[in-house]
């Protein structure tokens, strides 16, 4: 059945208000981008530098790229029913932290995956899985980076299995501040604030939101958890009693 017409306005302002979350997150890249250009424009820097610069610029466009596509991802979710296929939470979380190695590095970060053994696999859409991960943990690089002066920093792609039977899977870092109220109050920020989610610095919180929507999309949306002594975001997977059995 067709949606009303207001079920219709209202998932546009609703989409709506997750681009007004996502500018800044989207300004960050194609700020970094013309820097470089305008540094290779100069003309004053040296053979090395300028390589250097290329990486940068790639990496901020694939950066960009990916969270689009994550928005993309997002916007969808609502609208149709998603392709939930076996997966090993584990697999992913390694492509994802490979993916991100590159990016960490230059905020100094290095991407860790600590995930209990003999995981059962559970069932997921990967693609939204993996947006939903690399959304999150691109957003904790940056906003641990911009909030914290040290050397050098980790985050960690995390999953363990809970007592009642539930995987819970997300990315830790030494962010704080990020706790199921503040969750709630960015969830009814957006769109209305230029910083819905204020215990992190501008251009951190778009990709936690769409992190969250596409968690909910498939079992429940993010929350506050704890991994290895680190505070983060994740997302708890129901086990299927059908795969434990495979």
């Amino acid at each position: 059945m067709a949606k009303s017409r207001v079920g219709q306005v209202s998932d546009y302002t609703d989409q709506l208000a997750l681009l007004a979350s996502l500018s800044d997150d989207l300004a960050l890249p194609l700020l970094q981008i013309k820097s470089s250009l305008e540094v290779l424009d100069s003309g004053r820097s040296s053979s090395k530098d300028n390589l250097t610069h290329l990486a940068s610029m790639r990496l901020a466009s694939e950066t960009g790229l990916q969270l689009v596509e994550a928005f993309r991802l997002a916007i969808n979710a609502d609208n149709a029913q998603l392709p939930l296929t076996p997966v090993s939470v584990g697999a992913i979380l390694q492509e994802v932290a490979h993916g991100l190695t590159p990016y960490a590095k230059q905020y100094n970060t290095v991407v860790r995956v600590d995930v209990q053994p003999r995981l059962s696999p559970v069932l997921a859409h990967k693609p939204s899985l993996a947006a939903a991960m690399q959304c999150l943990g691109a957003s904790l690089i940056r906003a641990q980076a911009a909030s914290n002066e040290k050397k050098s920093y980790q985050i960690m792609f995390g999953a363990h299995k809970n007592p009642d039977n539930v995987i819970t899977t997300g990315a830790f870092s030494a962010v704080v501040g990020l706790s199921d109220k503040a969750l709630r109050s960015a969830r009814a920020l957006a769109g209305h604030a230029r910083q819905p989610l204020n215990v992190l610095p501008a251009g951190a919180a778009g990709g936690i939101l769409v992190a969250d929507i596409l968690c909910a999309a498939m079992w429940q949306p993010l929350r506050s958890a704890a991994h290895r002594n680190l505070q983060g975001l994740a997302t708890a997977v129901p086990i299927s009693k059908q795969l434990n059995l495979v």
